[in-house]
């Protein structure tokens, strides 16, 4: 039997992009779970929402957040980006020339508006402490100068599936490298790794894996050679692609 190690995108992967469930991913998490599968999540998400999230998955594994700037491995956080203060004083001058928001600044409410998120939801959501999404509210023609700037300014700037997050150069594959080289020593043994993605921020992520699976989500001008497609969206697509590798060793 092959040792495989997760690595997976939430929003749009492993969780449904309208619901933010991830029932129809039953089946291939009770195999990972009875198997001892590292179920690496990996996601633009803050470490407070990844908690509750892996509480309801009821699984304690080494976690990626903040689309890699940070990585909670051993109960302890290994940052990797810029806070959180330093990309506030780099962007929010930029106000006086583009129409945006910072995701983190916004009242609850506006926030539950943006994200459809319920109110403690939110709350976990704000707790960001090395990146920024941003509501663009401009032309998208100006979003291309914005992306311009915040590169000139040594930052990045990555889409989800609906923000676009500011932090620094750091990705989730640097991060995806990190923990799978320590998880390889610490249980002394090498890893088969296999990532699951939907969005243009999880590419770097996928190439850096074995087994390559992009999650379908109108995003068929993502797929590369070599990479598998699944023949549908969110969860349910995660839980076919994952039960075909894990059927066919």
């Amino acid at each position: 039997m092959r040792n495989y190690i997760i690595f997976s995108d939430l929003d749009g992967t492993l969780l449904d992009h309208k619901t933010y469930t991830f029932g129809p991913a039953s089946e291939a998490l009770s195999v990972i779970k009875s198997r001892k599968i590292p179920l690496i999540l990996s996601s633009s998400k803050t470490k407070a929402e990844i908690e509750r999230i892996q509480s309801k998955l009821i699984i304690k594994d080494p976690f990626i957040f903040e689309n890699g700037s940070g990585v909670f491995y051993n109960n302890q956080v290994a940052s990797f980006g810029i806070n959180l203060t330093e990309i506030h004083d780099k962007i929010i001058p930029l106000q006086k020339t583009f129409n945006f928001n910072c995701y983190s600044l916004l009242p609850i409410e506006q926030a539950v508006q943006h994200t459809g998120l319920a109110e403690e939801e939110v709350k976990l959501s704000q707790q960001r402490q090395f990146s920024e999404p941003i509501i663009w509210l401009d032309d998208e023609e100006k979003k291309i100068e914005f992306i311009q700037r915040i590169h000139q300014l040594g930052l990045h700037a990555a889409q989800g599936g609906r923000f676009l997050t500011i932090s620094s150069h750091h990705d989730k594959a640097k991060a995806l490298k990190w923990v799978k080289n320590n998880l390889e020593k610490d249980c002394q043994t090498e890893f088969i790794s296999i990532a699951l993605g939907d969005g243009e921020n999880d590419i770097n992520m996928i190439d850096a894996c074995d087994i390559k699976i992009l999650i379908k989500n109108n995003n068929e001008h993502l797929h590369k050679p070599g990479w598998v497609m699944s023949k549908v969206c969110g969860p349910s697509g995660w839980n076919q692609e994952i039960m075909k590798v894990l059927n066919n060793e």
